[in-house]
């Protein structure tokens, strides 16, 4: 008997989205680091892929899809990427939530994801690169947001994706220029980083017994 296609799911902001709406290619999965996961993963497994990121979203504002955009899909994996928008929206005084607020939308996502679905579930945090450098002043705050991600991975026993440590690490290498378009959106090599760290931390769920 032919082995069931897996079902992956990543949801989020822009970072995820990568202009999936105006991606003509089969499945609508975007120009970053959705895509290049599907690619590296469809040589060796049967797996099915969707891409329900949304520009400018926040945790709420997933919340308002999560039905349509999750439970629906059944999805086997189920990956979420959130929190830089709604740090933009509280430091900008855009009505948006602090790090508490953040925290208690994303557990409903997690809470909702396992009252109606199987699904394994990876976090990975948000992130922001000193460029420009009034992103510095971002760092602190975002720490805060950074915490809620790594403690409700903790709590709901999650996959987690260090995205704050895997960038650190990789501007080492290459430099910030080479990452990111604007300190917040990733180039083309900043996808492939995201992609890497999160297929190590997919392998090593799998691997768990």
């Amino acid at each position: 008997m032919a082995e069931a296609e897996k079902r992956l799911v990543f949801t989020g902001d822009s970072i995820t989205d990568c202009d999936r709406l105006f991606d003509d290619r089969p499945g609508e999965l975007g120009f970053g680091y959705v895509r290049m996961i599907y690619e590296q993963l469809s040589c060796h497994e049967e797996i099915c892929v969707y891409n329900r990121g949304h520009n400018g979203f926040t945790a709420i504002q997933m919340l308002g899809r999560w039905k349509e955009d999750c439970i629906s899909l059944k999805p086997d994996v189920l990956t979420v990427l959130v929190g830089i928008n709604d740090l933009y929206m509280h430091i900008g005084g855009a009505g948006g939530c602090g790090a508490e607020g953040f925290g208690a939308h994303l557990e409903k996502l997690l809470l909702e994801t396992r009252e109606h679905t199987d699904a394994e579930i990876i976090l990975m945090e948000p992130f922001v690169f000193p460029k420009p450098m009034e992103y510095l002043t971002w760092k602190e705050p975002l720490g805060r947001f950074r915490s809620q991600v790594r403690r409700l991975s903790q709590v709901y026993d999650t996959g987690f994706v260090p995205l704050w440590d895997v960038f650190s690490e990789a501007q080492k290498h290459y430099g910030a220029e080479a990452l990111t378009t604007d300190g917040i959106h990733l180039k083309e090599k900043g996808h492939a980083v995201l992609a890497a760290a999160w297929l190590m931390a997919y392998k090593d769920g799998e691997d768990e017994p």
